[in-house]
C-alpha cells in the first residue's frame, strides 16, 4: 500500500503606498492561493485562489475582489465556486458614502451556472476606532441567474432584491486582526426567498512580515434549485488557511 499526501497553502499580501508625502496608502493589493493533494488509497485535490484590490483617490474608493474554490475526490468534482465583483464608492461625508457595484458568482454544486448582480446603496461607518471598525450597507440589487443543465428552480431566476450588509474588523495589533462580513438579500418579488452570505477571517502574525490566515465562507440560499428531481442543500461552506506575507 502506498499513500502520499502533500498539502500546500500560500497567501501573499502586498500593499503599495503612494508617494512619501502622501498621508496614507492609495493602493492596497492582496493575492491568495492554496493547494492540497492526496494520492494512494484515496485520491483528492483541492485548491483556492483569491485577490483584492482597493484604490483611493480624491473622495473615490474603487474595490475589486475575486475568490475561487475547486475540489475533487476520486475523480469526482465536489466543489466548484467562483465569486468576484467590482465596486465604486463616492465619499459624501467622513462617515457616509454612496456606492454602485456589480458581482458575478458561479456555484455548480448548488445548481448555479452563473449569477450576475448589479447593486447600489449607502455605506455608513458606525464605528471608527484604532482597534475596531464597523460599517453598514443598505441598498438594492438586481439578479440574473442561469442554472446548470438538468436543474430547475421554484423561485424566479431574475429578481430584484434589497440588501443589508455589515462589515466588522477588530485589530489585535498592526498585523493581527479578525474580520467578519455578512449580507442579507431578500427577494422583493417573492416572499420567503432570500440569499445570505458571510465570511470570517482571522490573521495571526508569526513575525513582522509573516502571518497565518484562516477563512470561513458561508453561502445560504433559502430556495435552492432542484437537480434531476433531487433538492439541493441550502448551505455551502468553504474553509481556507494559509500564510500571509506583507510588505
Amino acid at each position: 500500500m502506498r499513500h502520499f499526501a502533500f498539502p500546500f497553502s500560500l497567501l501573499l499580501v502586498a500593499s503599495v503606498a503612494s508617494a512619501q508625502d502622501a498621508p496614507k496608502k492609495n493602493l492596497e493589493a492582496t493575492v491568495s492561493a492554496g493547494f492540497a493533494q492526496t494520492n494512494g488509497n484515496a485520491d483528492a485535490l483541492s485548491m483556492n485562489f483569491g485577490n483584492k484590490l482597493k484604490y483611493t483617490l480624491k473622495g473615490w474608493i474603487l474595490n475589486e475582489d475575486l475568490s475561487f474554490f475547486y475540489g475533487e475526490a476520486n475523480d469526482r468534482v465536489n466543489a466548484n465556486f467562483w465569486n468576484g465583483g467590482l465596486r465604486a464608492e463616492r465619499t459624501l461625508t467622513p462617515r457616509l458614502g454612496l456606492f454602485v457595484a456589480t458581482r458575478f458568482d458561479r456555484n455548480v454544486l448548488q445548481g448555479i451556472a452563473s449569477r450576475f448582480e448589479e447593486g447600489f446603496g449607502l455605506d455608513a461607518k458606525l464605528i471608527v476606532e484604532k482597534r475596531d471598525q464597523l460599517s453598514m450597507q443598505v441598498g438594492g440589487s438586481l439578479f440574473q441567474q442561469t442554472l446548470t443543465p438538468g436543474s430547475t428552480a421554484s423561485a424566479k431566476r431574475n429578481f430584484p432584491a434589497a440588501r443589508v450588509g455589515l462589515d466588522y474588523k477588530h485589530a489585535f495589533s498592526d498585523m493581527a486582526y479578525f474580520q467578519q462580513t455578512a449580507e442579507y438579500l431578500p427577494n422583493l418579488s417573492e416572499s420567503g426567498v432570500y440569499l445570505m452570505n458571510t465570511e470570517s477571517s482571522l490573521v495571526a502574525p508569526l513575525s513582522k512580515r509573516l502571518a497565518v490566515k484562516m477563512g470561513y465562507v458561508i453561502r445560504y440560499n433559502s430556495a435552492p434549485p432542484i437537480r434531476e428531481n433531487v433538492a439541493l442543500k441550502n448551505t455551502d461552506t468553504f474553509f481556507s488557511s494559509g500564510l500571509t506575507f506583507s510588505y
